[in-house]
């Protein structure tokens, strides 16, 4: 495991093994100046788009994600991946969502809950998986699985990561530098060891939730 948050790390694993399939609507995504591993399956849907208000991403749709300039049953899949935490109308935003999706259209949501807060360019919130359950269903979705990515190692590593990248701006950068290369990478490992094999053990602590459900 490569110097990466474990955040990043249950994304991309879970993305990857999400079937992604038809139109597909990434609402926050980023065409360019993409992070993580993870990358579309562009050969296994018929389209992907991208809905964005940074135009340095240069989305399919420049435009809030209240107010999607398209037709009601447009996507089979629309997905909302670390973006929830940063809207000021997440609810009016799930309705637009659920607008935009065709019938037994699926909705992939993921969202931070033990997690520095972090600009994007904002951070209002943090969602219990109670709370996320609840806001789905009272939306009409059904068939919700929610799971959690990582347990307390995981939370425990990604806030050492980020401090470390915080505190590399001041006069210690250097030792953090000789950290975050050589010490972290051997943590990670250690983590990600300590982490699979509690997962089981406290599932009240963890980097935050991965949300599949579907329109019906």
């Amino acid at each position: 495991m490569s110097f990466i948050t474990f955040r990043r790390y249950y994304l991309d694993d879970l993305l990857l093994h999400t079937q992604f399939y038809g139109k597909v609507l990434d609402v926050g995504g980023k065409k360019e100046n993409k992070r993580g591993k993870f990358r579309p399956p562009l050969d296994k849907v018929d389209s992907w788009k991208y809905l964005n208000i940074d135009k340095s991403t240069n989305p399919d749709y420049l435009c809030s994600a209240d107010d999607i300039p398209v037709d009601d049953e447009t996507f089979d899949i629309v997905i909302l991946a670390e973006v929830l935490e940063h809207l000021e109308n997440p609810i009016g935003v799930l309705k637009e969502c659920k607008r935009v999706l065709k019938e037994n259209g699926k909705i992939v949501i993921t969202m931070p809950f033990l997690y520095p807060k972090h600009a994007d360019p904002y951070d209002f919130q943090r969602w219990t998986d109670y709370k996320l359950e609840n806001e789905m269903k009272k939306l009409g979705f059904k068939n919700i699985v929610i799971t959690p990515m990582g347990g307390i190692f995981a939370v425990i590593y990604d806030l050492l990561h980020v401090s470390l990248g915080s505190a590399s701006k001041n006069r210690d950068a250097l030792k953090n530098k000789i950290i975050g290369k050589f010490i972290m990478p051997i943590l990670a490992k250690v983590f990600k060891w300590l982490d699979k094999k509690y997962e089981y053990k406290n599932k009240t602590i963890t980097t935050g939730y991965f949300v599949i459900a579907n329109k019906i």
